[in-house]
């Protein structure tokens, strides 16, 4: 079935929206690190301009000749300072400055002299949330005279309210800069990668529902970096994948004639070789030299034709499962191909009618258990089987080894991991470099001359049809080894 063709997504949808969202997102939480600092900060220089002010008031009482001023000159004082109360020491005497109603309860100490970062930040914090009007003790040192050390009075509320609109100053500013910030990085961002990310979705789009129109393909531009590399790598694809869609063209176009020819080749082809056995009747002793001949040459066309023909199918036919035994398989195989000698065809020289009536005199070794079961269609792997054990023979060996991986001596059995892989060895001179180059490639895999070059094709469709696998395991002048992968039946 074929797949739908996918669309761009709407904005919201895509990395435009999700690179804005991100970019504010990632900016707003870098200002949330400045911005605790920042009301930490705040905090502390309230306290110490209390200090100060609370400093200069105490210096007023001590300019009297004896330390005492009229009551409403004192409230104006603190007033004015912002603090219900100052304490001033100095080494031979106290000065102290309050109001009349000043509250004898102190809710919170806090030192200035004792400074730590988190606990600057966490109190910070804190007095953003306060709803009460706490009184506060604030001891420190102000900045006209480090030497002494003073104490205030102060009600949290003031704090707080100065805090707060200290607070959203800062976060105003703050959004108006992670805002314009984000918009940079955005229009920056997106410029740079998204919109080229987005034309190259869209020509890839454009691509695959006209793929053979060159004037799909891409145009790759000059960018150096990674899009433009991504660019020139995707032009180059389509470009290669525009080629092979038009050689797959003209080769289905070429299999399909090719599969016609075959048909009527073979059905004229048997024609002939009714009428060649006619021919073997004849009294003239020349016209029965060359009937075999022609037979044999008829047998080799007839042979092709169906190669090409079962090749020739775009999907292998529907499996027949049944359930058998490995080494009942593979023991027919044995018993079919042993009933004739297989035409070795090494020289190209046609075979001789009576060598091939005569039974195979080669070895074939069945070292396989009973106990392995499979189910799988038995025709397509005797079909399999039959090329994969009849190649070597033809080619010129002797004897041919069927067993099993693992090894005998493993005390795991080959079917405990629902796969087994069937070994076919032979004594042969082995496979030629070409061969082994286009081993599996249709008509252009033939170790041996006068071969198709299908038969190893076909072998492989079918065990992959069967979710297996074959490969070449090893060759050399010693022979060859393939192994076939299939699943077992448990």
């Amino acid at each position: 079935m074929e797949k739908p063709h996918l669309k761009l997504p709407p904005w919201a949808k895509s990395l435009s929206a999700r690179l804005l969202v991100l970019t504010v997102s990632f900016v707003m939480l870098a200002e949330v690190f400045v911005f605790a600092p920042s009301v930490a900060r705040f905090r502390i220089d309230w306290f110490e301009s209390h200090l100060d002010s609370g400093y200069l008031a105490a210096l007023a009482l001590e300019a009297t000749p004896d330390q005492m001023i009229p009551d409403d000159l004192e409230k104006e004082l603190l007033s004015n300072a912002g603090i219900e109360a100052v304490i001033l020491r100095r080494a031979d005497r106290k000065l102290l400055l309050q109001r009349d109603d000043m509250p004898a309860k102190i809710d919170k100490d806090v030192d200035l002299t004792r400074f730590s970062i988190p606990m600057a930040l966490f109190e910070g914090l804190s007095t953003l949330t306060q709803t009460g009007n706490r009184m506060l003790r604030v001891v420190g040192m102000p900045s006209m005279a480090p030497d002494f050390k003073i104490e205030i009075l102060v009600h949290e509320k003031a704090l707080t309210k100065a805090t707060r609109d200290f607070g959203w100053r800062v976060m105003g500013l703050s959004l108006m800069i992670s805002f314009f910030t984000a918009g940079l990085v955005y229009f920056a961002l997106n410029r740079m990668m998204v919109r080229p990310m987005r034309t190259l979705t869209r020509d890839m789009i454009r691509f695959r529902e006209t793929p053979q129109d060159k004037t799909a393909v891409i145009d790759p531009g000059d960018r150096d970096d990674e899009i433009g590399v991504a660019r020139q790598e995707l032009a180059n694809m389509q470009q290669d994948l525009q080629a092979m869609l038009n050689q797959r063209r003209r080769l289905a176009a070429l299999g399909t004639a090719a599969t016609k020819i075959s048909h009527d080749l073979r059905n004229a082809l048997a024609t002939s070789m009714l009428m060649t056995e006619q021919l073997a009747k004849s009294q003239d002793d020349e016209v029965r030299a060359v009937v075999p001949r022609l037979l044999s040459s008829m047998e080799r066309a007839v042979y092709i034709s169906e190669q090409t023909l079962s090749f020739a199918r775009e999907t292998p036919p529907p499996r027949d499962l049944v359930k058998f035994t490995l080494v009942e398989l593979i023991e027919e195989v044995r018993d079919q191909i042993l009933l004739h000698k297989p035409d070795p065809l090494t020289d190209g020289a046609p075979r001789d009618k009576a060598a091939q009536t005569q039974p195979c005199t080669a070895q074939i070794k069945i070292n396989l258990p009973d106990t392995v079961m499979l189910e799988a269609d038995y025709e397509m792997l005797f079909r399999a089987f039959s090329n994969l054990i009849r190649n070597p023979l033809e080619a010129g060996a002797d004897e041919v080894t069927i067993s099993l991986l693992p090894p005998e001596g493993q005390n795991q059995p080959p079917e405990s991991e629902h796969l087994i892989e069937v070994v076919i060895a032979d004594n042969g001179p082995g496979l030629a470099e070409k061969a082994i180059k286009n081993l599996f490639v249709p008509f252009a895999g033939s170790g041996r001359e006068g071969g198709t070059g299908l038969g190893l094709a076909i072998a492989r469709e079918l065990i992959a049809v069967h979710n297996g696998d074959l490969r070449l395991a090893a060759t050399g002048p010693d022979g060859a080894v393939f192994c076939v992968k299939l699943p077992v039946s448990l």
